[in-house]
């Protein structure tokens, strides 16, 4: 059997294949190493991932995650994975690889994630190629769910949100401004909190502020990724994530004006990667 994960910092999914087919599919909570250890990743899969599974009868691990982009970082996953899989090979990649192989193939072209964070490479049909370091959501993440809830909440603590949607959001929310800053300053995770105000956002996209804020937010990622690289109006370019699949009219919209072809949208890479490692 082959175990496929895709990783990010809210949300793991394990895909469990079966001669090809899916027998399972198990939800856990995002393993990023730049906010896990060995240790807290061994204590997610031994609640959440194991009850659900024969280890022993796993033969081989494709894990996709985000932030493992060093060997440092992978080896934080393949520890904890170990401990429990003694049995299997494990391999451990880059999500931008999982987003090449879902969206592409062995084909080539422009592969990006647009889910709680942002990243984009030029895919050869075999290695990923990068003009720029994911950043995370202190100094990238354009376009990415937390920017989004940045530039959203920047808009809200400095007065500048219209009454009617300020209204809106402290309804809803009721938010006190030492609940945001303990939240930024002093909670785990600042960037799934900042990403979770698009369960506003996305309700309320037709409103002036709020489309010009997506349209902002899409806008700064073709120019900090997609504009990078070369000749990348005559290349094919594909998004996976949740921002990308919620908000595709918008960022479509966005891609038109920049004349870049987008050629699909994927909330999640888990169909692609599946067809991929059936056929590899």
């Amino acid at each position: 059997m082959k175990l496929i994960a895709d990783s990010g910092s809210t949300k793991t999914t394990w895909i469990l294949l079966e001669n090809d087919k899916v027998k399972n599919t198990i939800m856990t909570g995002g393993l990023n190493p730049y906010f896990h250890n060995s240790e807290s990743v061994e204590a997610v899969l031994r609640a959440d991932l194991i009850p659900f599974l024969v280890e022993d009868n796993i033969s081989e691990i494709h894990f996709y995650g985000a932030g493992c982009s060093t060997e440092y970082n992978n080896n934080i996953i393949r520890d904890a994975i170990m401990l429990f899989f003694r049995k299997a090979e494990v391999s451990i990649h880059h999500d931008i690889l999982g987003a090449a192989r879902a969206l592409f193939g062995n084909g080539q072209g422009i592969a990006c994630i647009l889910g709680t964070g942002c990243n984009s490479c030029y895919f050869d049909g075999v290695v990923p190629h990068s003009k720029i370091d994911s950043l995370g959501y202190l100094f990238g993440d354009e376009g990415a769910g937390s920017y989004l809830g940045k530039l959203f909440m920047e808009a809200y603590l400095k007065k500048e949100l219209p009454g009617d949607l300020r209204e809106l959001f402290d309804k809803q929310f009721g938010f006190t401004l030492g609940d945001i800053l303990n939240s930024l300053y002093n909670k785990p995770s600042p960037n799934r909190f900042l990403a979770s105000f698009s369960l506003f956002l996305s309700p309320n996209r037709e409103h002036p502020f709020v489309k010009g804020l997506l349209e902002k937010s899409f806008q700064d990622f073709f120019n900090a990724h997609i504009k990078r690289y070369d000749g990348y109006q005559s290349q094919p370019v594909g998004f996976i994530g949740s921002i990308a699949s919620i908000y595709r009219e918008i960022l479509t919209e966005v891609a038109r004006k920049e004349q870049v072809i987008i050629t699909r949208i994927l909330s999640s890479p888990g169909e692609g990667l599946i067809e991929y490692h059936t056929n590899h």
